[in-house]
C-alpha cells in the first residue's frame, strides 16, 4: 500500500472549490449590501492565495514518500511498513491545517462592522518640515551607524508623536526644492512616505534653504486661515541663496521659520555608500569635508522670528521648538465626519483554533493490529 496522491488531489481540489466559492458568496455579499463592511489590513488577503503553495509542497512530499518506499522496500516489506497509513486521513489532517491558517489569516486581515458616524472638529496650525537631502547629509557625524539624514527623520518622527491636531508636510531639499509630502493630519501617512526619502532624490546638489522655505509656503493650504511655522533640518552648509531674506519675508508674512542644525562644527567625509569606506572627491581628487554650519542657521532662525536648535548625537530636543509653537494661536479645522468600526476578527480566530486543535487530534494512521 502507498500513498494515493491523485485521491488526495481531487480531495484537495473539491475542498478548495467549495472554500472559494463560500469565500466568494460572502465577500460579495458583505461589499454590496453592507456599506460599512471593511478589512482594517485587506493587503493581508494575499496570504489566503500565497498559504495556497504548501499544497503543491504537500503533495510533493507524498510523492517523495512514495519513491523512498519503493526504493528502500521490497513488495512484502512494504506492505508491513505501510500497513496502517491511510492516505485519507494524511490528507485530512493537511486540509484541516490549510483551512486553519486560512482563518487565521483573514483574522489577521481584521474583518470590522461600521458602528456609527461621529464629526470630530481638531484644533492646531499647519507645519512645513523641510528636510536636506544633499550629499552632506550622508555624514556620520553626529552617530556610527546613523547618517545625519537618519538622525533627522528619527528626530521627525518623535516630534509627530509630540504633536496634537496640528497638520504636517514635507518639503526635501537640495539644490533645488519640492514638496514631496503634502501637508496632512495622518501622521502615520508621514511617517510612512518618509521611509523613502533619502539623498539623490534631489539632482541638482546644494543647500537652498532659501529655495526649501519659499517652496514651504507655497506648499501650504491656500484656503485655510490657520496660523503656520516652518522647520528646516540641515547642516546649512554650501547654502547658495539668501536664507536670511526668504526667512524674513516670510516671519513678515506670519510664518515662523525654525532651524534644526544637523552635524557636528568638526570636519568630515562625506561617505558615498553604506560601507562607509568611499569618500566623495572633489575634482582635484581631495576627499570633501562637510561640517555644521551653525552660525548660518541661527542666523536663519533669528530673521524667521523663531529658534534653532541643534542635534547632540541621535537625540533632537524640540521641546523649545514646540514650546514656541504652542504660543502660536490655533485655528480649528473643518469637521471630518469618522465612521466608528468594531472588530470581527474573534470568529475567525476562534475557528482557525478550532480547526488546527481538530487537526493535532486526528492521526495520521489508523489503529494497527500486531498480532498478525
Amino acid at each position: 500500500m502507498r500513498y494515493k496522491i491523485k485521491n488526495s488531489v481531487w480531495i484537495i481540489l473539491a475542498i478548495e472549490i467549495v472554500f472559494w466559492a463560500i469565500a466568494y458568496a460572502v465577500w460579495n455579499y458583505f461589499t454590496s449590501k453592507v456599506d460599512e463592511f471593511r478589512f482594517e489590513h485587506p493587503k493581508y488577503l494575499w496570504g489566503l492565495v500565497i498559504i495556497r503553495v504548501i499544497i503543491l509542497i504537500f503533495l510533493l512530499s507524498l510523492s517523495r514518500k512514495n519513491i523512498r518506499l519503493k526504493r528502500f522496500a521490497s513488495i512484502k516489506l512494504l506492505d508491513k511498513l505501510v500497513k496502517g497509513v491511510s492516505t485519507f486521513r494524511s490528507t485530512l489532517k493537511f486540509i484541516l491545517f490549510l483551512l486553519a491558517s486560512s482563518f487565521l489569516i483573514i483574522a489577521w486581515a481584521n474583518p470590522q462592522f461600521g458602528k456609527n458616524e461621529r464629526k470630530m472638529k481638531t484644533s492646531g496650525i499647519e507645519i512645513m518640515l523641510a528636510l536636506d537631502v544633499s550629499n552632506s547629509m550622508l555624514a556620520k557625524d553626529l552617530d556610527d551607524k546613523r547618517n545625519r539624514l537618519e538622525v533627522a527623520k528619527l528626530g521627525i518622527t518623535q516630534l509627530l508623536k509630540k504633536l496634537k491636531g496640528d497638520r504636517v508636510g514635507v518639503v526635501v531639499f537640495a539644490g533645488a526644492a519640492y514638496n514631496y509630502i503634502p501637508i496632512t493630519n495622518d501622521y502615520d501617512y508621514v511617517k510612512t512616505e518618509m521611509l523613502s526619502i533619502d539623498p539623490g532624490m534631489v539632482s541638482s546638489q546644494g543647500t537652498a534653504i532659501g529655495a526649501a522655505i519659499e517652496t514651504a509656503v507655497q506648499s501650504f493650504d491656500e484656503e485655510s486661515k490657520s496660523k503656520k511655522a516652518i522647520i528646516v533640518f540641515t547642516d546649512g552648509e554650501n547654502h547658495e541663496d539668501n536664507a536670511n531674506d526668504a526667512a524674513k519675508s516670510t516671519y513678515k508674512d506670519g510664518i515662523k521659520v525654525f532651524t534644526v542644525g544637523m552635524g557636528t562644527p568638526k570636519a568630515v567625509p562625506i561617505p558615498k555608500d553604506e560601507s562607509g569606506r568611499r569618500f566623495h572627491k572633489d575634482k582635484f581628487g581631495n576627499t570633501v569635508l562637510t561640517k555644521l554650519n551653525e552660525k548660518m542657521l541661527l542666523d536663519v532662525a533669528t530673521s524667521g522670528g523663531g529658534l534653532y536648535e541643534r542635534a547632540i548625537g541621535t537625540s533632537i530636543n524640540m521641546d523649545n521648538i514646540l514650546t514656541n509653537i504652542g504660543k502660536i494661536e490655533k485655528s480649528t479645522f473643518k469637521a471630518k465626519t469618522f465612521m466608528e468600526y468594531e472588530d470581527r476578527f474573534q470568529w475567525f480566530l476562534g475557528v482557525g483554533i478550532l480547526l488546527l486543535i481538530l487537526e493535532i487530534f486526528i492521526p495520521g494512521r489508523s489503529k494497527i493490529s500486531y498480532d498478525e
